[in-house]
């Protein structure tokens, strides 16, 4: 029931059909597009090892700054686990279905929370982006604006990342075998309406995702004396470095489902370090390529600058109806080649 629920979600993706494929990117070809696997191994195993180093090291730091500068270390350490596993959740980290979907589990561990919560939410995004129930920089109709603008930053300080370790774990403990969210009311506001990737969520699966968690960190905790004021600031940098940056390639976007994100430049280092991961457009246009192929079928190199985008980020959300009138705002899918609708 899992397997046929994560299928479906795959297969309702809002992707770039044949209109984008030999247009705007490059057609599908797994073999002119292969997936580093070897090298994705070498860098997710490298990439555990650096994280725990650094939480080791902040454990038997002393200083206030030498311990600050470890959690932003590690912020950065991190953003390269999450790049990994976002790899896992579209296939491309590992050829192999098993091996793929288990390595992103345990790179997910250090998230903390479970891989099949991140996959499940993720895929769904890229079906919804800049709909009603992806619009956080925008207020709606129905929404409250100070409301609205005091969850917005809450958001992007960390409230976005806290929420899937917690989520995730409330999930788990619950007795059902599935969720039912009813359906949100024409007058729901965006919170309500994102809420309802929880319907596509496999319990079994979320609890077997936290168990790995709870194995990994039983383990690493005691042989690597971690303390816990460490793991805290550490994760409290990681935190908000990962939920403000999750925003800055959709802020202020077109409401395009597909063509609401950002390709943004970033410094050469960064870029290898956040595996191309700026060239987010290109990923919503081509999600099936691997991250090292990116840049090579980008249409154009980026020339948005990533901390004008990311500074940009922090203005509060307008009314949308403000920033764009009805006439045009598009939230759906790409519209049909040369005229073909859907009866066709």
């Amino acid at each position: 029931m899992g397997e046929a629920r994560e299928a479906e979600t795959r297969r309702s993706l809002i992707s770039p059909d044949d209109m984008v494929e030999g247009l705007l990117v490059p057609r599908r070809d797994a073999s002119r597009y292969p997936i580093p696997g070897k090298l994705n191994l070498a860098l997710s195993s490298a990439q555990m090892a650096a994280a725990l180093a650094v939480l080791y090291a902040a454990s038997r730091a002393t200083g206030i700054l030498a311990r600050g500068g470890l959690a932003v270390l590690f912020a950065f350490v991190m953003q390269q686990g999450f790049c990994l596993a976002h790899e896992a959740v579209h296939g491309k980290l590992q050829h192999h279905r098993s091996l793929n979907v288990a390595l992103g589990i345990i790179l997910f561990s250090l998230f903390p929370g479970s891989f099949h919560f991140f996959q499940v939410a993720h895929l769904i995004h890229h079906r919804r982006n800049r709909s009603d129930a992806e619009l956080e920089d925008y207020v709606l109709p129905t929404e409250t604006p100070w409301l609205k603008k005091s969850l917005y930053y809450l958001l992007i300080c960390g409230l976005f990342w806290l929420l899937i370790p917690l989520t995730s774990v409330a999930i788990a403990l619950l007795p059902q075998r599935a969720l039912r969210i009813p359906e949100p009311g024409k007058e729901a506001g965006a919170f309500r309406r994102f809420a309802q990737f929880l319907n596509e969520l496999s319990l079994a699966r979320v609890r077997r995702d936290l168990l790995v968690t709870m194995v990994v960190w039983v383990v690493a905790t005691p042989l690597l004396h971690l303390e816990l004021a460490a793991v805290a600031t550490c994760y409290a940098a990681f935190a908000f470095s990962w939920a403000s940056q999750q925003y800055v390639y959709h802020v202020r976007t077109p409401r395009h489902a597909v063509l609401g994100a950002l390709d943004l430049r970033l410094w050469r280092p960064l870029e290898l370090l956040y595996l191309h991961f700026n060239y987010h457009l290109t990923h919503h246009l081509a999600v099936w390529v691997p991250w090292n192929h990116l840049p090579e079928i980008a249409a154009e190199n980026p020339s948005q600058g990533y901390l004008v985008t990311y500074l940009n980020l922090w203005r509060p959300p307008r009314p949308i109806e403000e920033a764009w009138p009805s006439h045009f705002q598009a939230s759906g899918p790409l519209p049909p080649r040369n005229g073909r609708g859907a009866q066709s």
